[in-house]
């Protein structure tokens, strides 16, 4: 058994915790990773960036429908799905790739294995040539999360996770898809865009539960209109093996209902990864959903442990994550004003069009008894929307009654999830809608949607009609 001592360890090298190592390493710190999969978590491997090269595709289908009303004569794309897939990993193997040489230029040193926390100080990692023992000063858990199964619907070669959703040996021609929330969505749309038969049960009320309403209503009408078949307030029950792919048992709004599919796609959330590492032996304990308490410095109760990303309350977001490790580095390094801030955690979901929003919703106003305007506009009026064939959509701004601050915005439309950003920096900055008003926005851009909806908050934007 070899023994490395240094001055952090870092628990998974996912986005929350290689974005960790690599700041507590600029700050002057000696920094192991202990991973057992590749670099860059979940994230990187299977999720973000994966899923979202193949959304890039299925755009690109997409796009080519609108080929003639431009004047060019396109033949309909045919897909290999070897090459796309080959494609998508290739941009997974330079990303990981990349983190890999951002830890060698920093001295970080990668243990490849299973850690276990021993104690405060002392991780013991299982690798394949052997147990390492590693000794540290402060510990930062960073193991993640994985998708969460249901009962009776255990992941196998019939019923897929998005891992197998993002690596299909073959296209299923018809894609039962249990969990309209993001990833069902987001995976759900891209099918049903390179030709797939997609059907989505939703156990709530409306798909992409959490979201403003009023921006799901744009994506589910351009999901049927793509020919996916949404039921909400419905669940899977059961399903069986056929001879030529599988039955779905689902209750549908009080009815049972059977559906017939090729694969199965279930997106029901994800869970943290809190059990079998070891967190009983430094005193610190899992709520009843395995996640994990922490304080501003994202530090548990024990100290000189940290805990960052999708273990921990809040959104699982991976730069909800970089952030909390930004913050617990920055902590372990005695920064001095570093805290984690929830109030502006940006959201993206990338269906067709985007979703993205930042601050309060109108209902959390109305419960807090916080008196507010509301200002939108619409893609549809915006000159660059109309031009790439964009125009489905909106951006909602919420703004403070009495003293004109920003307190939440909310996109459906083309670039949102880019767009989504001046609004974040608007919400940190505590700026006005004058402030963003006053800001000159290019044109034509898609950012002056956002610039309009904030004139609207006082109905003073130029290019909407009012009844004066």
């Amino acid at each position: 058994m070899s023994t490395i001592q240094t001055d952090v360890v870092v628990l998974g090298a996912g986005p929350a915790g290689y974005v960790c190592a690599i700041r507590a390493a600029d700050q002057g710190k000696k920094v192991v990773c202990v991973e057992l999969d590749n670099l860059g978590g979940t994230c990187l491997n299977w999720g973000c960036i994966p899923s979202k090269a193949l959304i890039s595709a299925g755009h690109f289908v997409e796009s080519t429908k609108h080929a003639a009303d431009m004047g060019f004569t396109v033949a309909a794309p045919t897909l290999d799905l070897s090459k796309l897939i080959a494609w998508k990993d290739g941009i997974v193997k330079k990303l990981t790739g990349g983190v890999g040489m951002l830890f060698k230029s920093r001295k970080i040193e990668w243990v490849k294995g299973r850690g276990t926390i021993k104690n405060a100080s002392t991780i013991e990692v299982e690798t394949a040539e052997g147990k390492v023992t590693i000794n540290c000063t402060d510990l930062v858990v960073a193991t993640g999360s994985e998708p969460a199964p249901i009962p009776g619907f255990e992941f196998g070669e019939h019923v897929w996770s998005s891992t197998e959703a993002l690596s299909p040996k073959e296209l299923p021609k018809r894609l039962f898809v249990i969990g309209g929330g993001v990833i069902g969505m987001e995976l759900g749309m891209f099918y049903a865009q390179v030709g797939c038969e997609v059907t989505v049960v939703e156990f709530m009320d409306q798909i992409l539960p959490g979201t403003d309403p009023e921006l799901v209503k744009v994506v589910a009408r351009k999901a049927k209109k793509a020919g996916i078949k949404i039921h909400t307030k419905s669940a899977a029950k059961s399903w069986k093996k056929t001879a030529d792919g599988v039955s779905v048992t689902a209750d549908v709004q009080g009815k049972e209902q059977t559906f017939e599919a090729d694969a199965i796609l279930l997106t029901v959330g994800r869970r943290p990864m809190t059990s079998d590492i070891g967190l009983e032996n430094v005193g610190v304990k899992p709520d009843k959903r395995g996640f994990l308490e922490v304080d501003a410095q994202c530090q548990t109760k024990t100290p000189h442990v940290y805990a960052v990303g999708d273990i921990t309350h809040g959104p699982m977001l991976a730069h909800k994550g970089s952030a909390q490790g930004l913050v617990a580095a920055g902590a372990i390094t005695r920064q001095p004003g570093v805290a984690w801030d929830y109030k502006v955690v940006p959201a993206v979901i990338f269906t067709d069009p985007e979703i993205a929003w930042v601050g309060m919703t109108e209902a959390e106003c109305k419960e807090k008894g916080i008196d507010y305007k509301v200002g939108k506009f619409n893609f549809g009026a915006n000159g660059r929307a109309m031009s790439m064939h964009a125009t489905d959509g909106l951006v909602k701004v919420i703004a403070d009654a009495k003293d004109d601050t920003v307190l939440g915005v909310h996109m459906v439309g083309p670039s949102v999830t880019d767009l989504i950003s001046e609004a974040s920096l608007a919400i940190e900055g505590g700026l006005s809608v004058e402030d963003i008003t006053l800001t000159i926005h290019p044109h034509p851009t898609l950012s002056e949607v956002f610039m309009e909806a904030c004139e609207d908050v006082h109905k003073m934007s130029p290019h909407a009609i009012y009844k004066r």
